[in-house]
């Protein structure tokens, strides 16, 4: 018995040892999973948008508080670290956009009226000072790079040579030929090949269906039940013509 001594202890380690691996990597990934608001130690409803940076330290916080002014025109964003809030940042006038710059130690933030250019401030995220100001006079295609905001940057980054318009193009007929097999008659089990269902609200008689590769085409599609429960053998009736739209979150 004393010699089986050594070996049982020997095996405690080789079972105890995966064990605590497993529950730090368990533990890990429910932080991972955390919400943004979780993360920062505020209640839910407290943003209207709430973003953390790339290194998962710093989060921000456009406030809203369930007020539906603050919601269509926000005038404040909180920056938190550790569950703390850091700052509170005010530009004076409504927020349209804002987003973190140099790894989340600034934040950008564009306000101003809709119907004007509208104003760009820099300002460091540990302390709330501004460190650089801009309101462009003729448009934004001069702007600084920490003043543009993330649908600038994808659309300058987006090739605009002559092969990639020729291939964009064919891609385009493409797309068409393949809507253009969609026919009344056919069901709706037949559309998923394609397409795949819009976000937003939603009808059993008529749903908006998004191009698979690419959300921002869609058809509107009039069904014919043949029972009391939506069926993926329901009759397509009718199908628009594509248009282009920016996708519907759920």
């Amino acid at each position: 018995m004393r010699m089986l001594m050594p070996q049982r202890r020997t095996l405690r380690r080789l079972y105890i040892v995966p064990l605590l691996v497993l529950a730090f990597a368990f533990r890990s990934s429910c932080a991972i999973a955390q919400s943004p608001e979780e993360l920062m130690g505020v209640n839910k409803g407290h943003c209207s948008v709430a973003q953390g940076s790339i290194d998962g330290r710093t989060f921000a916080c456009q406030v809203w508080d369930n007020n539906a002014e603050k919601f269509s025109n926000p005038v404040q964003v909180e920056i938190y670290r550790n569950h703390k809030r850091i700052v509170a940042i005010e530009p004076g006038s409504p927020i349209r956009e804002w987003h973190f710059w140099k790894g989340g130690n600034q934040i950008a933030i564009h306000f101003g009226s809709q119907n004007a250019l509208g104003t760009y401030a820099l300002y460091d995220t540990g302390s709330g000072i501004q460190v650089n100001r801009l309101k462009p006079l003729t448009g934004y295609d001069h702007l600084p790079q920490w003043a543009k905001g993330q649908a600038q940057l994808n659309d300058e980054s987006v090739p605009e040579t002559a092969t990639f318009s020729q291939e964009r193009a064919l891609w385009i007929a493409k797309v068409l030929r393949q809507i253009d097999s969609v026919h009344p008659g056919m069901t709706r089990k037949d559309l998923l090949p394609i397409f795949t269902r819009d976000g937003g609200l939603s009808g059993r008689m008529q749903s908006t269906y998004v191009y698979k590769n690419c959300p921002y085409i869609k058809v509107d599609v009039v069904f014919s039940a043949i029972g009391p429960m939506e069926d993926d053998e329901d009759k397509v009736l009718n199908i628009s013509r594509p248009y282009l739209a920016f996708p519907v979150a759920d």
